[in-house]
């Protein structure tokens, strides 16, 4: 049976009281956090009516709505302890349903995840970044990481600095069965943002490959023209072109030290939990989960990373 296999009956017999006896803390959890938080806001806005009605000048008034707004934060604020238990949560059952699947899992990716995809320049410049969900493990015998990264790069906006997303996807390496030494990038994000400088970085030289429709999507860069060849033999490249198709957003890769490298840029989240504010019971959730689970088998099935004979 392979990794995941009828997951209805995990479901059942593992997920589902879990869930229940979670749901069941955070409604204690909730229910103290409302009690704390909602006297002191109601504070605030009674103080705010009042102030605003008695209290004459523009600065006496000025400084009465904002004690009125800062009581109101720290009401506010009280409410962190259900975003703290909901991550807790969020943890506790991603590991659960990826353990499940045969993989590890882990909320953070370790600090120098994005390195060999930065050597690669496959991800646009950044300042700033924030990793999460680093998952590893093997399919079909192929050592496979990756990893959430949401990067934003600073912007100047009406005289004051601000931050814009440029990638928000998932960043991926798998074992690559053949081997080779040099470098090679495919860039599939033609006409997109991600892709506006598509020879910047990628170093080496542009590869045109056999297959008109593979040069049509991909620009291809590498140190070692024969041995891109090597690499992107035709079936390769078909099997590259029908995972790009399968990815919810623009994709690029590289062969570099052994691992085939993977970014894809679906400008959303991955792996998504419930929300803490909202009865865990309701499984849609659960369901998007466990697709975006399976695309990362998905991977390297299409691909057929698992033999040196199929690639």
């Amino acid at each position: 049976m392979t990794p995941g296999g009828d997951f209805d009956s995990f479901f059942a017999r593992e997920i589902a009281p879990f869930i229940e006896e979670k749901e069941a803390e955070r409604k204690v959890v909730l229910r103290r956090a409302l009690w704390r938080a909602l006297p002191v806001i109601g504070a605030g806005l009674v103080f705010f009516s009042l102030s605003s009605r008695l209290i004459e000048g523009e600065n006496a008034r000025g400084f009465a709505i904002f004690g009125s707004i800062a009581v109101m934060v720290f009401g506010a604020a009280m409410l962190t302890s259900v975003m703290t238990w909901g991550r807790k949560f969020a943890e506790e059952l991603s590991a659960k349903v990826f353990g499940h699947f045969g993989y590890i899992y882990s909320p953070e990716a370790p600090e120098n995840f994005l390195v060999p995809f930065n050597n690669c320049s496959l991800l646009p410049g950044y300042d700033r970044k924030s990793l999460e969900d680093h998952v590893s493990g093997e399919i079909d015998g192929v050592p496979f990481e990756l990893a959430e990264a949401f990067l934003e790069k600073k912007v100047r906006r009406d005289k004051r600095d601000d931050y814009e997303l440029v990638f928000r996807g998932l960043v991926a390496r798998y074992a690559f069965p053949k081997r080779f030494s040099g470098r090679t990038v495919v860039r599939g994000d033609r006409g997109s943002i991600f892709g506006a400088l598509s020879h910047a970085g990628a170093g080496g030289e542009r590869v045109h490959l056999e297959d008109p429709r593979f040069d049509e999507r991909f620009d291809v860069f590498s140190s070692d023209q024969v041995e891109a060849r090597y690499l992107l033999t035709p079936a390769f490249m078909e099997r590259l072109m029908q995972l790009a198709d399968a990815s919810d957003g623009p994709m690029r890769a590289a062969f570099d030290g052994g691992d085939l490298f993977l970014v894809i840029d679906g400008r959303r989240g991955y792996f998504a939990q419930p929300s803490p504010w909202r009865d865990l019971r309701q499984n849609d959730h659960i369901r998007a989960f466990v697709e975006d689970i399976s695309f990362i088998r998905e991977i390297a099935e299409v691909l057929k990373l698992d033999a040196e004979t199929k690639v």
